[in-house]
C-alpha cells in the first residue's frame, strides 16, 4: 500500500492535516487531521510498504519498549484502517506471500502464477498448468481479490471504449471492464511482472468468461515486452509447420481450417487466436489458452510455416502481395496491446520481421474443398522450395 495521489500533507499553525484536492475534492472526500505519529506514518507511505515494515519503522523511530509495543501497532493498525476506509490509501500490484496458495500455467515459454480463488479462473488454462518453477519466481504474477476495487491515482487516458478503460500513472497501468457482468478491474505495474485483478461478483460462468480475458490481456502486454505477438487466426499443424488463417470476422478461418481437418487430419491448434515468436532466427507459434468460442487449444510450440488471409471470391487463387502489404495485413491483425506509440512500433516491428522468412499471402476462396486443394499446393511449393 501507498499515498493516494489526491491527498497532500499540509501544515496550519503547526497541525499537519492530510487535504484532498483535485478529484478528490471533486468527490467531496473530507481531510484528516494527524499527530506526530500519523505525519510519520504517512511520510513511510510515500513509497511502497507493508503494514509490518510501518510497524518496525516506527518501533525503531519512536523508540518502543516492549511494553509500548502492542499499544504503539494498535494504534498504528487503528489509523490505517481510517485512512484505507476513506480511500487515502491505495494498494498497487505486488507479489503475495511465498506460502500462499496457486495455479502455475506456463503459456508461450512464460511462467504464469495466478493467486486467488479457484472458482474465479475458467478451466481453459487447465492444459496449460505446469509445475512451480524450482526457482520459486514466476515471469508474471496475477493476484485475484474477489471485492470491490480501492481507490487509484488518477492517470492518463489510453484507451476508452465499452468494453476497455485504459489508463496510465507513474505506478501502474489501470484497465477497467465496463461490459463485464460484474465489477472488474486490474492493476498492472509498468513491466508486467505484477497484477492485482478485483473481481467484485459471484463467479458465474459469465465473469468467470470476462476474468478469463482480462487475465489474457494482462498476459499479452507481458508477452509482447518478450516478443511475443497473438495473432488473430485459426491455426492448424502441416508438415512439421504451423499455419494462421487470418481474415476479417466471417471471412472462413474456422470453415477452411474444417476443410484441412477433414480433408486431410491435419490437427487442428487453435480456433482463435496464436502467438508468435519473433525473438528467434526462425519464427515460431506458440499455442493459448484463449481461442473464442472455438473450443480448440493446443499447449505447445511449433515452427511457423506461413500466414494466409482470406477473402471470398467466386473462385479459388492464390493472390501474391508486395513486402509493404504484407508487412502491414500482419501488423494490422495483431492483438497485442497498442495502448501507446511504442507499443504500437513494437507491434509494426515484429511484422517486419515476420514476413520475410514466411509465406505470407491472400487467399481468395470459395468454402469448398477446392480452396483448400489450391493453397495446399502453394503451402507445398513453398516448402519444397525452401
Amino acid at each position: 500500500m501507498r499515498q493516494n495521489n489526491e491527498y497532500m500533507l499540509y501544515k496550519i499553525n503547526g497541525i499537519p492535516y492530510l487535504l484532498p484536492f483535485g478529484q478528490g475534492i471533486a468527490d467531496f472526500r473530507r481531510g484528516v487531521q494527524l499527530n506526530e505519529t500519523g505525519a510519520y506514518v504517512w511520510d513511510l507511505l510515500s513509497e511502497e510498504i507493508s503494514e509490518e515494515e510501518i510497524l518496525i519503522r516506527c518501533a525503531s523511530h519512536f523508540q518502543a519498549d516492549d511494553n509500548e509495543l502492542p499499544n504503539l501497532k494498535a494504534d498504528i493498525l487503528h489509523f490505517l484502517t481510517q485512512l484505507k476506509l476513506r480511500s487515502i490509501l491505495t494498494d498497487t500490484p505486488c507479489r503475495p506471500p511465498s506460502n500462499t496458495p496457486f495455479q502455475c500455467l506456463l503459456i508461450g515459454g512464460l511462467t504464469i502464477k495466478l493467486f486467488g480463488p479457484s472458482e474465479y479462473f475458467s478451466a481453459g488454462f487447465s492444459s496449460f498448468a505446469a509445475d512451480n518453477p524450482a526457482s520459486n519466481t514466476a515471469d508474471q504474477t496475477i493476484s485475484l481479490q474477489p471485492c470491490l476495487p480501492g481507490t487509484h491515482p488518477l492517470g492518463l487516458v489510453l484507451l476508452r471504449n465499452s468494453r476497455l478503460e485504459v489508463m496510465k500513472n507513474n505506478d501502474e497501468y489501470i484497465l477497467v471492464f465496463p461490459s463485464a457482468a460484474a465489477p472488474l478491474e486490474a492493476r498492472l505495474s509498468p513491466d508486467g511482472s505484477n497484477v492485482l485483478i478485483h473481481a467484485a461478483g459471484i463467479p458465474s460462468e459469465p465473469f468467470v468468461k470476462d476474468i478469463f480475458h482480462a487475465v489474457r490481456l494482462c498476459y499479452l502486454f507481458l508477452a509482447q515486452q518478450r516478443g511475443l505477438f497473438a495473432l488473430h487466426s485459426a491455426s492448424f499443424l502441416y508438415r512439421e509447420h504451423i499455419w494462421l488463417f487470418s481474415g476479417h470476422s466471417g471471412a472462413g478461418k474456422s470453415t477452411h481450417t474444417n476443410l484441412w481437418k477433414e480433408l486431410w487430419q491435419v490437427p487442428l491448434i487453435n480456433g482463435d487466436l496464436n502467438l508468435l515468436d519473433t525473438a528467434g532466427s526462425v519464427p515460431g507459434v506458440h499455442g493459448l489458452p484463449w481461442c473464442g468460442t472455438s473450443e480448440i487449444s493446443t499447449p505447445g510450440v511449433w515452427p511457423l510455416g506461413g500466414i494466409i488471409f482470406l477473402r471470398q471470391a467466386p473462385c479459388n487463387a492464390v493472390e501474391q502481395l508486395s513486402p509493404e502489404e504484407k508487412h502491414l495485413l500482419i501488423a494490422q491483425h495483431l492483438i497485442s496491446p497498442t495502448w501507446t506509440k511504442e507499443q504500437a512500433v513494437l507491434a509494426l516491428n515484429a511484422a517486419g520481421k515476420l514476413y520475410p522468412h514466411i509465406l505470407v499471402c491472400r487467399l481468395c476462396c470459395t468454402r469448398e474443398p477446392a480452396a483448400a486443394e489450391t493453397m495446399r499446393t502453394a503451402m507445398d511449393q513453398w516448402l519444397d522450395c525452401k
